[in-house]
């Protein structure tokens, strides 16, 4: 995501929240622009995931062009590798996963103190603690633990089958010696997508939980307005839906809430209950 891309997120998502459909607070310019910061900060920890995944891709890169191309004695040691990798990853993914997430729960709970006059303290304390986004957070490290070891090893999945080929006579060796250079941008675009996609997922999923938490049973989808925004997408923005039934969103006829799709920058805007004490 480029810097327009992020600023035009982070002022988008202000300029949304500006008058909730279901509260007459308002903020001074002052407010917003602290608000916009506040709402950066998931594009700063997609940043800062997103650099991570790549030193891995690199590494994983730098490990399989050291291969001698077609020999099934170094393909056999190359996976052995590739997996240890994995398993030596697993630490560090965990710790990159958790930071990534509380640097998104830390903008998710900015964005719900801007209703603080409409909740009642007792459950927005019960609603920013660990229940409503316990097993969420869970669930979505646990997820991310798997997409970040999953980097080494199907980039040695991928080796050895075109590797198999090449013994089969069904590829040339150029062929393979090609296929095999061109892995590390392979995996270096794969890491990329995950961070990117990852990050959007969780904030969504974050936003969706808190939401519930507190009876909220709809949003409008917010779209961030630009020209790489998906037909269907521009078309679903400012529409109202439900969290229960999420709504037909790519022309494949797959259904999901803003920001879990692969690149997708929109994001849901939670419809309060009228009334919360």
């Amino acid at each position: 995501m480029t810097m327009r891309d992020s600023a035009a997120f982070a002022a988008t998502m202000a300029s949304a929240l500006t008058h909730h459909p279901t509260s007459d607070i308002r903020l001074t310019p002052r407010q917003r622009r602290r608000e916009a910061q506040h709402f950066a900060r998931v594009q700063n920890a997609q940043a800062v995931y997103q650099a991570q995944l790549r030193r891995v891709a690199r590494q994983v890169g730098e490990i399989i062009n050291a291969y001698p191309i077609g020999d099934p004695a170094a393909l056999a040691a190359l996976m052995s590798l590739l997996d240890q990798y994995a398993v030596v990853l697993r630490p560090w993914a965990y710790a990159a996963a958790q930071r990534m997430i509380a640097e998104v729960l830390r903008r998710d709970e900015t964005a719900w103190f801007r209703h603080a006059a409409m909740i009642g303290e007792e459950i927005r304390r019960e609603m920013l603690g660990p229940g409503p986004t316990g097993l969420v957070m869970r669930q979505l490290i646990e997820d991310q633990v798997q997409l970040i070891t999953s980097i080494p090893t199907d980039a040695g999945r991928d080796v050895q089958q075109k590797s198999r080929e090449y013994w089969s006579g069904g590829i040339r060796y150029d062929e393979l010696r090609q296929y095999i250079l061109e892995r590390s941008n392979v995996t270096y675009n794969r890491a990329t997508l995950i961070a990117r996609t990852e990050t959007a997922k969780t904030a969504s999923t974050v936003t969706q939980a808190r939401a519930e938490f507190i009876g909220s049973t709809h949003y409008i989808w917010r779209s961030v307005q630009d020209a790489d925004v998906r037909k269907m997408h521009k078309e679903l923005n400012g529409t109202t839906q439900a969290w229960a039934e999420p709504p037909i969103a790519e022309l494949n006829g797959e259904r999901h809430h803003p920001g879990n799709f692969p690149n997708c920058r929109c994001f849901a805007e939670p419809i309060l209950p009228a009334i919360i004490t």
